[in-house]
């Protein structure tokens, strides 16, 4: 018996094996660095709108459609996302942990009447 008669005669099937392979490449996705936030949700957006007009165009099997127009919505809606963030500000992440420290603001304190002596100078020496 050859291996792929071999192979085939597990009975797994066609559809099981592409969900497999459809698993893995989710977590592999899953495993790439941070990118780009606006990515993500114009993808999201436009695979919701692509749906819903899909499903809506596709009178026979609006099932269909709004699978096809789930896909091509979200493959536009990620690349829109990501020219859009491209020319925003650098995506500066927010500091890790519960607690972040307030801004100290500098208090003006105005000078008393009277018996008025200078503040400390706490700057590099004078030269």
């Amino acid at each position: 018996m050859k291996p792929r008669q071999r192979f085939w005669s597990l009975r797994l099937g066609k559809q099981w094996i592409l969900v497999g392979l459809l698993g893995l490449s989710l977590l592999a996705g899953c495993a790439t660095p941070s990118q780009n936030p606006y990515l993500y949700t114009g993808a999201g957006l436009g695979g919701l709108l692509g749906a819903g007009i899909g499903a809506a165009a596709n009178h026979n099997n609006p099932l269909k459609g709004a699978g096809i127009g789930a896909l091509l919505g979200a493959a536009g809606g990620g690349i829109a996302g990501e020219v859009y963030g491209r020319s925003q500000t650098p995506y500066q992440p927010q500091q890790s942990g519960y607690y972040q420290q307030p801004q100290q603001q500098q208090q003006y304190y105005p000078p008393q009447q009277g018996n008025y002596q200078p503040a400390p100078y706490y700057g590099p020496p004078p030269s």
